[in-house]
């Protein structure tokens, strides 16, 4: 028979335990394209929850797959079959329109939804009127602009500065929407245009942007058309530096970007120091850390830091999410109130030797130092 004193320090002990969280690993939806021309990126993030799930055994339950097919019908369809399936959380649904739709149906169940890819700025507007579950680990399309337009305030303040675009409704939006972060602070450009996307050669435009007398350009447009416009300026001999957005993180183009090409891209496009464990595990895989596979991969790191914390009844899967910060592949990552990410999600990159990187301290001294 056990002693008064032992059966005390047992009680005691078991008082002090810390108490289990979970009576079961946590059910994850994953709504991802299967088919057509991004089967790609679902595959990136299907492959992405298994090798995190590989290195990290019973965290994740049964990850149940939908088909995201980009469109209303199919969003309500995933959603239907997400809540039939009973699951925590979903991950996916890559398509604005899917999205959407499957919102609604899926934070009736109380079901949270984290998008990859969706950045529209009215998405998270309309989650936050309506009450939609919605976390972003996407950046926020307006964050874009106001990265931009910092890194222009300090490199390019005190030099002749241009903004162009293409025409397009992605590139005027985000030219005008730089544009007025920047009158706001008292800085205007000295030349504002616009330019038809696809040409071959970009003459003309050159020949404007030499008559107003600017040395620094910002293109908003594609990849191709800075190269374009970058040669062209070379033939004729007009010195030119250049910025662009997201759309420089494309395939390369038949001209390569000049070297000192700033851009603002999307953290997962250029790695960090805080990826180098996802390159690490995609790597004893035989898979490269690109496409979706970095922000699928955060994805699970952040779902498998809340899954043991969570007590069915007890806590919502919403509340662990919010306010907390995560480290994660794509650095840190805090979603507020209403799911969007309190940090900006693009980061400033710059081009050296035929590829992106990120731009590190010593680069914007440098650029901060120009005086041509």
């Amino acid at each position: 028979m056990r002693s008064p004193l032992c059966l005390l320090v047992l009680v005691l002990a078991l008082l002090s335990a810390p108490a289990t969280a979970r009576a079961e690993p946590l059910t994850v939806g994953l709504v991802i394209p299967q088919s057509d021309q991004f089967k790609l990126l679902g595959d990136h993030v299907r492959e992405a929850f298994t090798v995190w799930d590989a290195d990290n055994p019973g965290v994740f339950g049964d990850i149940v797959e939908g088909d995201d097919g980009c469109t209303a019908e199919s969003g309500v369809d995933a959603a239907a079959a997400m809540s039939e399936a009973g699951v925590d959380i979903v991950v996916g649904f890559l398509c604005t329109e899917s999205l959407a739709a499957a919102l609604p149906i899926l934070s009736e169940d109380r079901i949270p939804v984290m998008t990859l890819t969706v950045r529209a700025d009215i998405i998270g507007e309309e989650a936050a009127r309506l009450g939609w579950r919605l976390f972003r680990l996407a950046p926020r399309a307006g964050s874009e602009a106001e990265i931009a337009a910092d890194a222009i305030f300090r490199f390019w303040a005190d030099k002749p500065f241009a903004l162009i675009e293409d025409g397009a409704i992605s590139g005027r939006e985000l030219v005008e929407a730089i544009r007025a972060i920047l009158e706001d602070r008292s800085l205007k450009p000295a030349f504002v245009d616009n330019y038809r996307p696809g040409q071959a050669t970009q003459p003309s435009l050159v020949r404007r942007l030499k008559a107003a007398g600017v040395t620094r350009v910002f293109v908003g447009g594609d990849r191709s058309d800075l190269s374009v416009i970058a040669q062209e300026a070379e033939h004729q001999g007009v010195a030119l530096r250049f910025m662009g957005g997201d759309a420089l993180n494309a395939p390369a183009a038949e001209h390569p970007l000049p070297d000192g090409t700033i851009a603002v891209l999307a953290a997962g496009a250029v790695h960090g120091p805080e990826a180098e464990s996802a390159r690490e595990a995609f790597a004893r895989h035989d898979m490269i850390a690109e496409g979706l596979r970095v922000p699928a991969f955060a994805a699970a790191q952040i779902l498998g830091a809340v899954a043991n914390r969570l007590d069915y009844g007890e806590t919502d899967l919403g509340d662990l999410l919010t306010g907390a910060t995560f480290s994660t592949a794509l650095g840190p990552v805090t979603f507020d109130a209403n799911g969007e990410r309190r940090e900006p999600g693009f980061v400033l990159a710059i081009q050296k030797d035929g590829s992106f990187t990120r731009l590190s301290v010593e680069d914007a001294a440098r650029l901060s130092a120009e005086t041509q």
